[in-house]
């Protein structure tokens, strides 16, 4: 098959599983309403551990991560595709949840989907991450950290995984994968900077 047909067969299924949004799914079946509504609007892991319940939260986070891990783990298995074809399906899926067809392209920031990517390409920069960032964020931090403990787990995973021996393409699409999810965070990064360097008001 010609490899500019398979990448654009890759990034359209993993579109179609990113346009799932579980977040909505639960909260729906749970509570009846849009988690699109509640909390923050975000339909992501984090509104839904705060708006619906902790154990659907953490749920959520995991089906999220899923939709990503799991067609790059039976492409990879069934397929043997390359990197990049396999990359591509992890940003297809990002760009799902961020424009997801089946919720009239009203999605989420995708955080949790774009780690299911760093699970696959490089999952020790990932756990290291989840050790060291949350102590950061909880210690020193101390706001939005709803926000800023996956923002930290992903850029950490990425910057430690250019001083790791992974091949070249796996290094490009960890980055590229990346940039896709912080353009689904472009309006939230600044304010939540802001907010970081304003002192607390009791201080």
């Amino acid at each position: 098959m010609n490899a500019y047909l398979t990448y654009i067969i890759c990034l359209l299924s993993g579109y179609l599983t990113g346009s799932i949004l579980f977040a909505y799914v639960i909260t729906k079946l749970v509570k009846g309403e849009d988690i699109r509504d509640l909390g923050n609007n975000n339909p992501g892991a984090y509104n839904t551990f705060k708006s619906t319940g902790k154990l659907w939260g953490i749920l959520t986070g995991l089906l999220d991560s899923s939709k990503a891990l799991i067609p790059m783990l039976l492409a990879n298995y069934f397929f043997d595709l390359s990197t990049i074809s396999l990359g591509l399906i992890g940003i297809g899926a990002i760009i799902g949840h961020g424009y997801p067809l089946f919720f009239n392209f009203k999605g989420g920031r995708a955080a949790g989907t774009l780690m299911g990517i760093y699970l696959f390409f490089i999952p020790k920069e990932l756990l290291i991450a989840f050790i060291i960032i949350p102590l950061i964020v909880f210690s020193l931090i101390k706001k939005s950290q709803g926000f800023w403990t996956p923002f930290g787990i992903i850029t950490f995973s990425a910057i430690t995984c250019l001083f790791f021996n992974h091949p070249l393409d796996v290094k490009i699409m960890v980055w590229a994968s990346g940039i896709v999810g912080l353009y689904f965070n472009r309006y939230f990064l600044p304010t939540r900077i802001k907010a970081l360097l304003q002192k607390d008001d009791n201080q």
